[in-house]
């Protein structure tokens, strides 16, 4: 046999190795992937549940102050009322 034969067939075994260890890498990067791609799916939902929550705090709220904005305009609409007609009792 030539020595290029034999070299090759000592290469041979060593590029077996380094494909065995490619494999094993890439089933290492599927899995790896998998849970990052789990681990977002649960994030995404954590955040849905919290900004839902968010939301229904924020229109409440909201809900709250429109209340208080009402009461105030009409108390205020009452004072002004109140003042119109001081005001007109004066002036007889």
């Amino acid at each position: 046999m030539s020595d290029q034969a034999i070299n090759l067939l000592l290469q041979i075994p060593l590029a077996g190795v380094v494909v065995f260890v490619v494999v094993i890498f890439l089933k290492y990067l599927k899995e790896m992937i998998a849970q990052m791609i789990n681990f977002m799916a649960q994030q995404a939902e954590t955040n849905r549940q919290f900004l839902s929550t968010q939301r229904e705090q924020m229109n409440l709220a909201i809900g709250r102050l429109a209340d208080e904005l009402k009461a105030m305009r009409e108390e205020l609409a009452e004072e002004r009322g109140i003042r119109e007609g001081k005001r007109k009792n004066r002036n007889l």
